[in-house]
């Protein structure tokens, strides 16, 4: 693996989606073949030590990366997604997960995905406060599986917001990135 500085694949969009505010854009470090590979091998390598049988991936991005990452793991995806998404007709067991950043403000993870006694990895793109990958955490508890580890871009998160999370450990590619507009709270 060589020396690469993810930092260089990440946008910051100032004053959005509402003036002073920021979102980090990772889709540069999707696009490129090579930065790609080297962030999937960089956030799957200290996961495998945990033996995990399920990735989780949070819509979109994450589940872009998350993708890749159980692929590289030799384990299943699923999906956290928006509810926009699952028809009114559907017929498989979901649960509901809280969640600002959507605009439908609720993401769904269809629970037989998840079995008791499943280690899961939940993959996302970026952690400001961890409510998202908290919220799954939660529901995979509920199933009565195991979160083992979080993958992140980046990890934003405070040192009390990281508290919150407890055990797993989160591996990320930046730790503290500083925007304009958005910085780590405590």
């Amino acid at each position: 693996m060589t020396d690469v500085d993810f930092r260089e694949y990440v946008d910051i969009i100032q004053d959005w989606p509402s003036p002073g505010k920021a979102v980090c854009d990772i889709s540069r470090l999707l696009e490129d073949p090579a930065i790609f590979h080297e962030a999937v091998q960089a956030l799957a390598k200290p996961i495998v030590e945990l033996k995990p049988n399920k990735v989780i991936g949070i819509e979109q991005r994450g589940l872009a990366l998350g993708s890749a990452i159980a692929f590289y793991l030799g384990c299943g995806i699923v999906p956290a997604r928006s509810i926009a998404y699952l028809p009114e007709d559907y017929s498989r067991p979901v649960e509901f997960l809280p969640s600002s950043r959507f605009a439908d403000r609720r993401l769904a993870l269809v629970s037989e995905s998840i079995d008791q006694g499943d280690r899961v990895a939940i993959v996302d793109d970026w952690l400001i406060q961890g409510t998202t990958v908290l919220a799954v955490a939660k529901v995979v508890e509920k199933l009565g599986a195991q979160v083992v580890g979080v993958a992140c871009v980046i990890n934003n998160m405070s040192e009390t917001r990281r508290r919150i999370l407890g055990r797993p450990e989160i591996h990320s590619l930046i730790r503290n990135l500083r925007t304009d507009v958005l910085n780590p709270v405590d």
